[in-house]
């Protein structure tokens, strides 16, 4: 049997690669987004779709603090904010504490809801930060959006957010100490704080 030659081989084998790859969608051929990726994509496509519903602030307060309370380590995040005065919650007041938090980033949210209106998000980046995952997006016609997502039981939760340059988790910390320090420890006068987030 004739052996074909080398060369045609090679040539062979680059049209047939080249026949694959232009029948191939061509998001097939772009790298496929990461886990934490699409996680943030879907949380994303629901604070865009709220940000562009046009809803009035009290029902926007209202539907982001349901996303917050099912996307979110609200819990993690609250006592992490207050800092040096965490073991000093009433134990009592524990789960009335979290759920103001929660109505407190949902007031956050809103107060910055331009920055959540358009189209889509972008992914410009991702990558591991300890245990954490820092993923860099821009929503179309709005901002830059960076998150912290961290994995929880086989799953995903956000557990920071920076818009405008402003971590949320830094501000919730910076805002609560301040209370209780001028308040010496007081956890009512930090209550009424949470509370006024609704007169934003």
């Amino acid at each position: 049997m004739a052996r074909i030659p080398e060369k045609l081989n090679r040539r062979n084998l680059l049209a047939f690669a080249a026949l694959l790859t232009a029948q191939l969608p061509a998001a097939k051929l772009a790298l496929a987004d990461t886990p934490q990726e699409q996680f943030v994509k879907e949380v994303s496509r629901q604070i865009i779709a709220l940000a562009n519903s046009g809803g009035g602030k009290a029902a926007l307060r209202k539907r982001f603090t349901s996303l917050i309370s099912r996307y979110s380590n609200a819990q993690s995040v609250a006592m992490l904010a207050l800092g040096p005065y965490r073991g000093q919650l009433p134990a009592g007041k524990k789960d009335e504490f979290v759920r103001l938090v929660v109505q407190y980033m949902a007031a956050f949210f809103v107060y910055y809801i331009d920055e959540f209106r358009g189209t889509s998000l972008e992914i410009k980046s991702s990558a591991p930060q300890g245990k954490l995952t820092l993923v860099d997006t821009r929503i179309t016609n709005g901002g830059p959006v960076r998150w912290r997502i961290a994995g929880s039981g086989g799953g995903y939760r956000v557990q920071d957010i920076n818009v405008r340059a402003v971590w949320l988790s830094l501000q919730l910390k910076q805002r609560f100490t301040d209370v209780l320090k001028r308040n010496k420890g007081d956890f009512d006068a930090l209550f009424a704080e949470l509370k006024s987030a609704e007169n934003w």
